[in-house]
């Protein structure tokens, strides 16, 4: 989990760096362009992948033969929808109106050939549970993107510095994943081992399918119903909510799965794991995001300057729909690591479906309502899942709500308490900011303490336990 966080929130932070800097030098529209084409690449991605990778995490003792017939489906794949992509990209800009989306994509694509080269070997990693390797592999590459992006753009190159980022970044990875690991692809190819591995994975991989049109549907609805600057304007929203949700999301991901699939068939261990997984991710998660509403307005334009005001209600939407995103993660992992992929593909359509139909009401009465949209759709998800994980393993609405319900109030009352006081304080917004996010910490803190929440006291020891050993090693 640390080493993972390490990586995560490093990444992260070196992407809200670059994105700070980025949005001053470049304008909505060119975030808005990379937005447009996000959909068509990560469709793509996700039939690249074919659920392969889920696949070999989930089996217990998968052989080399798996491993290099996985390569080699990854890499054949690859090269075959980037050429469906480029070809596609005169339709692509047509459909948008926009000519210059064509050459972007046409460029953008080679992602998917790059990212080939690095599924197996990381998860291999992620199998073995070596995150101090991946974590370092991911700091460096985002590091090199980050600047390549930058100065291209104090270049001029508008929107092609983000199109250089994101390729220079995952070649970079690659060569780096490549250095770290010492498995090496062979001539051989089983198809009968991609059967196999394809009973789970191909399941996942639809299950993939459905999630990656679904989010990504907004962008594609955003960019042809409104405009360019629009799509920029939501993305800027979403960059800055991901800095937290995505992180927390990826670390639960990356290490409760495996840890999951490996004690699946120790079902007092599992709902042990579950239930200390749900309560420490959100004991974090609850006060971060209920602070991030309150300071979104000076946050925002103190990062991003005035001129990104329109995002701030956005970034506040999407904000609440957050408090229960690392939820639905853990939730859906529980049933991923039990092998019930089928279960898990119905599970996924039938919250989608009902997400499409919420997207296209909220898309049509414009951009507040959509956001909102998206918000019911994570709680709508949530009851679905925590429904299903209490029908698995007994841990579900009832259970799952207890444990966090005091978690929640107290970050709502923390929250509600610096509101308030930013009202009345006479001094500079950013001023005002900086005395929130204190009194915030030390009220949460404080009633943590009074409440004796386990999870304040295990992350306590864990702080302890760190400082010993460093103390030790001076």
């Amino acid at each position: 989990m640390f080493w993972s966080g390490v990586g995560r929130f490093g990444t992260m932070g070196l992407s809200f760096v670059s994105n700070l800097i980025l949005a001053r030098l470049l304008m909505p529209g060119d975030f808005g362009v990379i937005g447009m084409l996000h959909v068509f690449i990560a469709v793509s991605g996700v039939f690249v992948t074919a659920g392969f990778g889920s696949a070999l995490i989930q089996k217990k003792n998968p052989t080399h033969i798996d491993y290099t017939s996985v390569f080699w489906w990854n890499l054949a794949a690859a090269i075959f929808f980037y050429w469906v992509l480029f070809f596609c990209g005169p339709a692509i800009a047509r459909f948008y109106e926009m000519p210059e989306l064509c050459p972007v994509l046409r460029v953008q694509s080679l992602s998917l050939i790059i990212t080939a080269f690095s599924v197996v070997q990381t998860n291999q990693l992620r199998k073995q549970l070596r995150f101090r390797e991946l974590s370092m592999r991911s700091l460096t590459a985002s590091l090199v993107g980050t600047v390549v992006g930058i100065v291209m753009a104090f270049l001029g190159y508008k929107y092609w510095s983000l199109v250089a980022s994101n390729l220079i970044s995952s070649l970079a990875g690659v060569l780096l994943l490549w250095h770290l690991s010492s498995w090496r692809p062979t001539r051989e190819f089983s198809l009968q081992s991609l059967k196999e591995l394809f009973a789970f994975g191909g399941l996942m991989a639809l299950s993939g399918l459905v999630e990656s049109v679904y989010t990504n549907l907004q962008s594609l609805i955003i960019g042809k119903w409104y405009s360019p600057k629009d799509l920029g304007y939501y993305t800027q929203a979403r960059k800055l909510e991901d800095v937290p949700t995505q992180s927390l999301s990826h670390i639960v991901n990356q290490v409760s799965f495996p840890v999951f699939s490996s004690i699946q068939d120790q079902r007092e261990a599992l709902v042990s794991n579950v239930r200390k997984n749900t309560k420490a991710i959100n004991y974090i998660n609850f006060p971060l995001m209920a602070l991030l509403i309150v300071i979104a307005r000076p946050l925002i334009t103190l990062l991003y300057g005035p001129k990104w005001e329109i995002s701030i209600p956005y970034f506040q939407i999407l904000c609440i729909s957050s408090l229960v995103f690392s939820m639905n993660t853990l939730n859906t992992n529980v049933i991923k690591s039990l092998g019930k992929s089928r279960l898990y593909f119905w599970v996924q359509l039938i919250k989608r479906l009902i997400g499409l139909v919420l997207i296209l009401i909220g898309a049509r009465a414009g951009m507040l309502p959509l956001m909102w949209a998206l918000t019911s759709i994570g709680y709508t998800s949530i009851l679905i899942n925590m429904y299903v994980t209490g029908r698995l393993i007994g841990y579900g609405i009832g259970p799952q709500v207890r444990d966090l319900a005091g978690y929640f109030f107290v970050a709502l009352f923390s929250a509600a308490a610096v509101y308030l006081l930013g009202r009345v304080l006479p001094v500079h917004p950013y001023v005002v900011m900086l005395v929130q996010i204190v009194v915030f910490a030390a009220i949460y803190i404080l009633l943590s303490r009074l409440f004796k929440f386990d999870s304040y006291y295990g992350y306590l020891g864990i702080v302890k336990n760190f400082l010993k050993r460093f103390k030790k090693k001076k």
